[in-house]
């Protein structure tokens, strides 16, 4: 499909916020715009620059494809993508039964037709770009609400998007902001919607050493997984069916089964997630000081009381694995984060920063007229946000950490709606809007529901607001008028089993044949969450006017930067498609330590212990036997496992293809070290390292553990 690619006038995509210069910079999330720019050539790249991006016509961004939430990369003509264990291990734990526990042993197709849905799983390829700053931002000029200005920005990239979506069918559009009030830019995506499992590794492969090692380097994980993308017999995106066709990329990657040595240049083609490198310094305080904080501890707690109720019982422990492994990976990265704020010092450098930045300000009257209180009043704002920080940081999580919660109050807001309408007709119709979200939502509910989990959880989350100081009151919890911690659970109890909501088969049932019953129907459990959404929807509102201000700010923000620097900057990430490059390369992160590029199967061996560092006898047996075919790294004598470079990544890289100086496959990026899960607020050569897993194990892998040579020879490698 040819890319329909959309430049600027004057100016290309992101370039009126980007210097760049032929040197490694101390960031690099590059749009895929700024590459013309790059004298990537002169750095190591051997294949021509329009090989690696053409907008008129195919090329190494052909190959690559957002899977969920992470990336991935097609390496064969039908269809076989390559990403990431953990971002498969969701979906093979969800098919997962007590009889065939895929999550703890690994799925393997033989051949297509035993491959398996992944069910829920979208994935998305990226086929053109456009500005649409001007078109989004048309109107805003004259209004000086804040809030009004938000929401004109929001109808404008709505309308957009309705009009692109009507006039490109087979295509999904999305706008992204790339600076905060002021750049934005539309996506083209061809989506994927019939994608299946192939092939993922035992965990004891894909994830070894599980939490004691995420985060961390040396690291011995083969995190990696094969799917496949299916489509319609017409070649258009299509739901699930056994007569799907596979999907045939335009481009696929050639897998290079030699790899890479230490200093080798490689790079990246992915879809890095969220960072945060252009905000005031008071944000920065407020995650270090607040928000990393918070959510580590609860998400802490909630995989200790899993942990807990799920020893001795392996149906619980695999109901528990998808949700404590999400939790994990994200307490362990905020605590990674905490630290990189300690060492790095940043909120003392931005706070340094903006001294200097508001000296530049106040230093002309042309500058004091366009900015004079801009800075003042960016941490008036925040100085709020801190200030009522306990209290909507439990708003925030109250929902999630009980299901029950947080269903009620699903069906609580559509019951107010409901209600608010005033004739059968209207009513019928918001029913039969609101039927497959309703019905979806309970279904995610009776999957999560634990009774025992959650009457823990209600008695923590009531427990931690009750020492917040008077600003952070929770007045809902005075309503509920516990006399001891004991009646905590006991009144968790009365309300659970009087609420219609855990009559599971019942509800279900209605909402298949009479949803309309649901949203009238009184329910105890409802009407308590009704008055608890009405103090979070007045925190809620005051956020939403502190953004909205905060929206209007940031966009002068960066002007004024700009300005001082006299140089312009990369967009942060925000899920969209981007370019990073460096070297394969070791460092020091701690005083007197040195790590190097390379882990081996040697490191894997020596790590084994039979619990937290399980391994398959099969692997044991063959590096006994020093079985490693024709992946051996030849300097290293032995078989490699994963390694080390100086990308610039964060969330969203997980699964991205790792390429060499050819465009060729030679690793699989995964995690980051510990000190690099600080890159989401800055990036630094000297410790920011990410981490993959080498292409040699995943074929090694393929060929002697999984015996599947079939998946070797649909991506052309020789055993």
């Amino acid at each position: 499909m040819k890319k329909s690619i959309i430049l600027f006038p004057v100016v290309v995509l992101f370039l009126l916020l980007t210097s760049l210069t032929n040197k490694k910079h101390d960031e690099g999330m590059f749009p895929l715009s700024d590459l013309k720019n790059l004298d990537l050539q002169k750095l190591g790249l051997k294949i021509s620059p329009q090989e690696l991006y053409n907008p008129n016509g195919t090329s190494l961004i052909d190959a690559i494809v957002r899977v969920g939430g992470c990336t991935g990369s097609f390496v064969s003509a039908d269809g076989l993508i390559v990403t990431n264990h953990h971002c498969a291990f969701g979906f093979a734990a969800a098919a997962s039964t007590t009889a065939n526990n895929y999550a703890k042993h690994g799925f393997l197709a033989n051949k297509p037709a035993e491959e398996i849905p992944a069910k829920g799983l979208v994935c998305k390829i990226t086929v053109g770009y456009a500005d649409v700053s001007s078109r989004v931002l048309q109107g805003t000029t004259q209004i000086t609400d804040p809030i009004m200005r938000l929401r004109k920005i929001g109808e404008n990239i709505r309308y957009i998007t309705r009009q692109e979506n009507e006039a490109n069918p087979d295509v999904q559009s999305e706008i992204s902001e790339m600076f905060t009030g002021r750049t934005y830019v539309l996506f083209r995506y061809k989506l994927l919607k019939d994608v299946r499992l192939v092939y993922v590794p035992a965990r004891s492969i894909g994830e070894y050493g599980g939490e004691l090692d995420n985060w961390v380097w040396p690291r011995h994980s083969g995190d990696f997984a094969f799917l496949r993308a299916y489509v319609g017999k017409n070649g258009e995106a299509a739901e699930y069916s056994p007569e799907n066709v596979p999907y045939k990329p335009a481009r696929f990657l050639k897998v290079n089964p030699k790899g890479v040595n230490e200093n080798d240049f490689v790079f990246i083609l992915g879809y890095p997630g969220r960072t945060f490198r252009h905000q005031p310094a008071a944000f920065y305080k407020y995650h270090e000081q607040y928000m990393l904080k918070y959510i580590s501890d609860i998400f802490d707690w909630q995989i200790h009381k899993m942990e807990e109720l799920g020893a001795g019982n392996d149906s619980l422990q695999l109901r528990y694995a998808s949700k404590i492994k999400s939790l994990a990976n994200t307490t362990k990265n905020y605590k990674g984060k905490l630290q990189g704020f300690r060492r790095a010092g940043i909120v003392k450098q931005k706070e340094a920063e903006e001294a200097e930045l508001t000296r530049f300000i106040m230093a002309t009257e042309e500058n004091r007229n366009k900015y004079g209180n801009l800075i003042s009043r960016v941490n008036e704002i925040y100085a709020d946000v801190i200030k009522f920080a306990p209290k909507n940081l439990w708003f925030s999580q109250i929902y999630q950490v009980s299901p029950t919660i947080g269903i009620a109050s699903t069906i609580a807001i559509l019951q107010d709606q409901y209600n608010q309408l005033k004739t059968k007709e209207e009513k019928a119709a918001f029913v039969e809007q609101n039927k497959q979200k309703l019905q979806a939502a309970y279904a995610r509910f009776c999957n999560s529901a634990d009774p025992e989990f959650e009457m823990a959880a209600w008695r923590k989350m009531i427990d931690d607001a009750t020492v917040f100081n008077a600003d952070n009151k929770i007045k809902w919890i005075d309503q509920l008028k516990l006399q001891s911690k004991n009646n905590i659970e006991g009144y968790y109890l009365l309300l659970t089993k009087k609420s219609k909501l855990t009559r599971y088969k019942e509800t279900e049932e209605l909402l298949k044949t009479n949803p309309a019953k649901v949203l009238e129907r009184k329910d105890v459990l409802i009407d308590l969450v009704k008055e608890l959404n009405k103090e979070a929807l007045a925190e809620e509102e005051l956020r939403g006017k502190r953004d909205s201000e905060l929206n209007l700010l940031m966009a002068k923000y960066v002007d004024a930067r700009s300005e001082w620097r006299k140089t312009q900057f990369i967009p942060d990430a925000n899920g969209t498609l981007r370019f990073t490059y460096g070297f394969v390369k070791g460092y020091s992160p701690n005083d007197a330590e040195y790590h190097q590029p390379f882990t081996t199967l040697r490191g894997v061996i020596e790590k084994e212990d039979g619990k937290e560092y399980e391994l398959l006898q099969a692997i044991k047996d063959l590096y006994a036997a020093r079985d490693f075919g024709p992946f051996m790294h030849p300097q290293l004598n032995d078989l490699p496992v994963n390694i080390l470079y100086n990308l610039d990544t964060t969330g969203g890289n997980s699964g991205s293809p790792v390429m060499n100086d050819k465009g060729e496959l030679i690793a699989i990026n995964f995690d980051r070290a510990y000190t690099a899960t600080i890159n989401d607020y800055a990036w630094n050569e000297s410790y920011s390292r990410s981490v993959a897993v080498d292409i040699r194990y995943v074929l090694w892998v393929l060929q002697k553990v999984a015996k599947a040579n079939y998946l070797m020879e649909e991506m052309g490698v020789k055993g």
